[in-house]
């Protein structure tokens, strides 16, 4: 796909026009928003290993700095399994990189963070077979040279230089912002700087000696969650406020606490008498000083009621600021105004004590809420035999957290978890057997907040998993008829076909390939040009499938592309029973990517939607444009019918045993190669091993018996295994890697298992189970 490249200069008098003005306690950085249109189009990695996809510079002549807006960010695979792809931007300038992936991309609002210089690189990188990825770019921000006025109590500005590492600078409104003791360690800052804030940054280095702003690295700027933003947009002296938090940073995965290390404690204000008030901010200044952080102490004027006043030196760009009770360290309230002249007056700003600035604190929203973030996803199925490892983040102050965990039932199970860096925990559930029901939440204590559980309402709540594999009733990558059929309610255009996508290249709005790799797919009109639904909505309607086994799953991919997400445009998802009412069982609203996307709906997913759960029930896919014409394109592929299942036991139990039991599971094939064996009903944290031979015995042995013997000895699988607190031990066994030569299985042999462990001084065994292996 050809792209389309446009670079714009600027002359002297622009920049002279946009850099005049009076300075205010808000003051944004002299900024040009420049249209900037580029597109990588669609590119995929074929090659064996990860590696740059697409990579274009973006270059502004004249820029100080700029910071990019995207129209689109298309990155491939799957975060969750490892393989998501990185957009990587990087200042030639001065180095400084900032990688994102996905989930990044929300956070930051399809924007980047700020860099130094008029060049920037892009580059995407995407494993092996991923699938596709584009990048398109819509402006830049432009840093110019500003203007400076001065605004100072007094005839001099006494300000100095500063580095508290609480305090940040806020872009692009251009104020600041400070961290408090709160449980999520988020940010005050004025309420008139809330419309506009979007990035966080620390450490701001000093400007250039005309005044135009130098940015700090990627690694010390962080995306504001606006779902955490509360404000009363800023009503006057005493009453302007604004509670925040931010997201971990993208480069460093370090929420803004963890990075800096400190935070402000907030307290009421003492008596004004004899108390001096700091004021620490990003305030403008000339030359290399400009809106870098500086710092002035001076007599406190009033610190009663709702306001707080001082005769400390402020400037534009220091609304926000912490209003600091400096004998104490301590914040007592938020720097708002200006009020200072060379003649006299004060400074002002809203206490720490304003009711409805308590009420937010105490209310929290976004990431500010539980001091709690996710750096993975928590897995829904996982396969028997292996470790469960499941990671948090903390985004408070604790220093320890607890994974609380229990298997079908019972008490919950404390496990410490190991901290990683960056204010990351890691905990494994231990091995589960198929048809298990682990439970598990996780909490720690909070220096300032105290207890704090992950749910909310722990253990009350708490996540849960299922244990086993995938076993198909029906698998559909639509290369052939199985018998869908489609509908139109007053639709004028695209209706459901299926095919190999066209992948028009004059036409972004389509998928580029099916999602499975087999060729086809059904999708929303698959033509060239512009094929979407119009004025109204077409159905696709699966034949009848069977979902009366236990833990049946359905689980598609899907595609959704429009250009605005009102009304009723979405592509519902619907079920029924025999002729029983279609019920909505998902919804998929807003896609403005053209990457295929997967989603599941389980046995209990539908119980909830009041689908009984039969083998006559059929699914119905939607699409609509309804209200004013938008372009709505859809696509489904990879369609799998299936339930949980564990897989029939391998071998013949025999021998008897104290309760202990041994199975088998897996493949009885050498080529297969895929036995697992698995002890159960052990006692909890005890040691034992697994072992075989080709004969049976029984001999009594400790507190069970011996079934096992062998020709050539018994045979014994190391190291040793502890049972756990699941009291349960799973060993998978390499056919091709016996312990000894005369242990090789193959094809017409059989071979008995058994465990042995440890028991009250003693030991005991399982019974046994005796297998013959196949080709």
């Amino acid at each position: 796909m050809a792209a389309s490249l446009r670079f714009v200069s600027f002359t002297a008098s622009m920049i002279g026009l946009l850099s005049a003005g009076v300075l205010a306690q808000q003051e944004a950085p002299p900024t040009v928003n420049v249209p900037y249109e580029h597109d990588s189009g669609w590119f995929e990695n074929t090659s064996l290993d990860a590696d740059v996809v697409l990579s274009f510079p973006v270059h502004l002549e004249g820029a100080s700095w700029m910071r990019l807006y995207f129209e689109e960010i298309s990155l491939s695979g799957e975060l969750s399994a490892g393989t998501g792809a990185i957009l990587r931007m990087t200042a030639l300038e001065d180095g400084g990189i900032q990688e994102m992936n996905a989930a990044h991309v929300g956070q930051w609002q399809n924007s980047s963070a700020y860099f130094n210089g008029d060049t920037v690189l892009v580059e995407v990188l995407a494993f092996p077979g991923s699938g596709w990825n584009r990048v398109a770019m819509r402006s830049i921000d432009m840093g110019v040279m500003p203007a400076s006025e001065p605004s100072i109590c007094g005839p001099s500005d006494d300000r100095v230089l500063s580095s508290d590492a609480r305090v940040a600078r806020i872009l692009p409104v251009g104020c600041t912002g400070w961290m408090i003791d709160d449980c999520g360690r988020c940010f005050l800052t004025a309420g008139h700087c809330a419309g506009s804030t979007g990035v966080a940054q620390f450490n701001v280095p000093l400007s250039s000696s005309g005044g135009g702003l130098n940015h700090p690295p990627p690694s010390d700027q962080y995306s504001v969650d606006g779902s955490s933003m509360q404000t009363n947009g800023g009503q006057g002296v005493g009453n302007d406020w604004a509670h925040f938090g931010c997201f971990p940073n993208s480069n460093t995965g370090m929420t803004p606490a963890q990075a800096q290390g400190s935070v402000f404690t907030l307290v009421s204000p003492p008596g004004a008498s004899g108390t001096n008030i700091r004021i620490t901010g990003h305030g403008v200044d000339n030359g290399n000083r400009n809106q870098v952080q500086q710092t002035h102490v001076g007599p406190a004027s009033n610190l009663s009621g709702n306001s707080v006043s001082y005769v400390t030196d402020t400037q534009g760009g220091n609304s926000g600021s912490p209003v600091i009770w400096d004998q104490t360290d301590q914040a007592v309230g938020i720097h708002t105004h200006g009020g200072c002249g060379s003649s006299g007056g004060a400074n002002n700003g809203t206490s720490s004590v304003r009711a409805e600035l308590q009420d937010a604190i105490n209310n929290p929203m976004g990431v500010c809420t539980a001091g709690w973030s996710f750096p993975t996803a928590f897995p829904e199925l996982v396969p028997p035999g292996v470790p469960v490892p499941l990671q948090v983040q903390l985004l408070g102050s604790g220093s320890s957290v607890t994974l609380h965990y229990r298997i079908n039932g019972g008490a919950f199970q404390p496990q410490a978890m190991v901290p990683l860096g960056g204010g990351i925990y890691e905990g494994t559930l231990p091995m589960l057997s198929c048809g298990d029901s682990p439970e598990y939440y996780f909490s720690y204590v909070d220096a300032s907040c105290g207890l704090a559980n992950y749910p909310d309402d722990a253990p009350a709540s708490s996540l849960s998993m299922e244990v086993g594999s995938p076993e198909p009733v029906l698998s559909d990558n639509f290369e052939s008829d199985q018998g869908w059929t489609t509908t139109i309610n007053g639709a004028t255009s695209g209706a459901w076909e299926r095919g190999v996508p066209v992948n028009d290249p004059n036409y972004p709005y389509d998928p580029p390939s099916d999602s499975d790799g087999s060729g086809s797919c059904y999708l929303t009109g698959n033509s060239l040009g512009e094929s979407d639904v119009d004025n109204g909505s077409v159905s696709l309607i699966s034949p009848v499938l069977d979902f009366s086994l236990s833990g049946s799953f359905v689980s598609y991919d899907y595609y959704l592309r429009m250009t605005t997400g009102i009304g009723n445009d979405n592509l519902k998802v619907e079920a029924r029973n025999g002729s029983g009412p279609w019920l909505s069982v998902a919804t998929h609203a807003f896609g403005s990517s053209n990457n295929w996307r997967s989603n599941s709906i389980s046995a209990l997913e539908f119980a909830s939607a009041g689908v009984i759960a039969t083998s006559n029930v059929q699914l119905r896919f939607t699409v609509s444009d309804l209200g004013t014409i938008t372009i709505n394109e859809a696509g489904l592929d990879n369609f799998f019918v299936g339930r949980i299942g564990c897989g029939a036991d391998l071998g013949t139990n025999y021998c008897s045993s104290t309760g202990a039991v041994i199975s088998a599971s897996g493949s009885d094939s050498v080529a297969d190669n895929n036995l697992t064996l698995r002890a159960d009903n052990l006692p909890a944290m005890v040691n034992g091993i697994f072992f075989y031979g080709d004969l049976q015995n029984s001999v009594p042995l400790g507190n069970g018996t011996l079934c096992v013997s062998g020709t050539n000895g018994i045979f014994r699988f190391s190291p040793v295994q502890n049972s756990g607190l699941a009291g349960q031990a799973v060993r998978a066994v390499d056919l091709n890697n016996p312990p000894l030569p005369a242990g090789q299985v193959t094809a017409g042999s059989t071979w008995n298992y058994q465990f042995w462990f440890r028991e009250n001084g003693s030991s005991n065994l399982t019974d046994a189970v005796s297998i013959i292996f196949t080709p």
